[in-house]
């Protein structure tokens, strides 16, 4: 089955492929389809008869391969939904895990009020969101001296429906100076830093 796959992903697929396999089959079958009558009035009633191994080969090769085309990209997108399943499932597997200092990461989104934010790519919790899925490097990476390699991230829309206020323990509503004092104490090390414009470039 594996090989068989990758036979297909190795097919040659495309617009114009597709357009010459297609007129190669109509024209094919209509040469064999054709009545006689018309064949003659045509004067191709001899090169039909001639050429009626080759026709036949014309449609059985043209009819072979828009199979194989259709086949591939149905099977292309079948894997391409299994995938995004399983991406899901990796997101959600690890939204239900969360360490702290993984929940503090997601919450500088929340208290920067920011879609992006630039993180560390080299930080230990930024990592493995990354990897999990959960986190998305949207920008290119700058080297910093003592951050290192630094890239605006997002939270990805899979996880975005997913993530609430409890699961960051977020307070709801307006947090009292305690709560919005502990939130800063529980930031991740390299906030001040970057959202200071600390940075040092290497």
């Amino acid at each position: 089955m594996a090989q068989f796959l990758t036979l297909l992903r190795q097919l040659p697929v495309g617009p114009l492929c597709s357009q010459l396999a297609l007129w190669l089959l109509l024209t094919c079958l209509a040469l064999l389809w054709l009545p006689l009558s018309t064949l003659q009035s045509l004067y191709l009633q001899a090169w039909v008869a001639e050429q009626g191994f080759w026709l036949g080969l014309g449609v059985v090769a043209s009819a072979c391969y828009l199979l194989a085309s259709a086949l591939r990209l149905g099977v292309g997108e079948l894997l391409s939904r299994q995938q995004q399943e399983r991406r899901k499932q990796l997101v959600m597997e690890k939204l239900s895990v969360l360490d702290g200092g993984e929940r503090a990461v997601l919450r500088e989104f929340f208290l920067q009020s920011k879609s992006l934010v630039a993180m560390p790519l080299n930080h230990p919790a930024v990592e493995e969101l990354k990897q999990a899925g959960v986190l998305e490097q949207v920008g290119g990476v700058e080297h910093y001296a003592i951050e290192g390699p630094v890239a605006p991230m997002k939270i990805t829309t899979v996880a975005r429906t997913r993530l609430t206020r409890q699961l960051l323990r977020l307070p709801e509503g307006t947090p009292s100076e305690t709560q919005r004092a502990a939130l800063l104490a529980a930031r991740p090390e390299f906030a001040n830093s970057l959202t200071r414009g600390r940075r040092h470039a290497a």
